[in-house]
């Protein structure tokens, strides 16, 4: 019993891990995620810098997953060319409260049917989709509420079922593949024994993202 509680809370070591990141090939910044342990909570600390079509664009972000890695809270702070905002997330028995200047919807975030868990991802960063397999594997489930933070809006997360899409290069031989087709299609490569992810995947973006070992 002991081995197999191990095994469901399973999580990348606490490091700092560097990504780069690409749009259609060409290179446009680097992300980087720190993971460490707060007194039984497990919390990754994201910073992102990039330059998309002449814009400078820049992020740090803050998730905190409980020890069964359900995300309990997530800061999130945004910057643009004249423009930042700020997000929370906070999670509860009675749904996620979410505060955004740019939310489109209002009061807490209830769970969709069918699904136990919520997972808080922001699309266009790392920390959510970097945590992503862990919590998929620790939950046994392959299906769960995704939160995206600017907007306020929770949709349906549900894995791939469709055959597994093709090696990229560089990705290690042993890695696991987690492919995601809603709400967006997105394919995680990440090591089995850690965690940790080696690539993400976005098809509809044309966007990489590449831990740099």
């Amino acid at each position: 019993m002991i081995a197999a509680l191990i095994a469901a809370v399973a999580f990348a070591s606490p490091a700092t891990y560097t990504y780069s990141a690409s749009l259609a090939g060409q290179p446009v910044g680097q992300w980087t995620i720190g993971v460490k342990n707060d007194a039984g909570q497990t919390v990754l600390d994201e910073k992102s810098s990039a330059n998309f079509g002449g814009m400078a664009l820049g992020a740090t972000a803050t998730l905190t997953l409980d020890p069964n890695l359900a995300p309990v809270r997530y800061d999130g702070r945004y910057s643009a060319p004249g423009q930042s905002i700020n997000v929370t997330v906070a999670v509860a028995s009675n749904g996620a409260t979410v505060t955004s200047p740019l939310a489109t919807t209002s009061g807490p975030l209830q769970l969709a049917p069918g699904t136990t868990h919520f997972a808080i991802v922001e699309p266009g960063l790392l920390a959510g989709l970097f945590a992503l397999p862990a919590q998929l594997n620790a939950w046994k489930e392959s299906r769960v509420t995704w939160i995206s933070p600017t907007s306020a809006s929770s949709q349906f997360l549900s894995v791939g079922t469709a055959a597994t899409p093709a090696r990229p290069a560089g990705v290690p031989a042993n890695d696991a593949v987690l492919s995601i087709d809603r709400p967006i299609a997105v394919t995680v490569w990440y090591d089995p024994s850690s965690f940790v992810p080696d690539r993400i995947d976005v098809p509809s973006n044309k966007a990489v993202l590449t831990r740099v070992h």
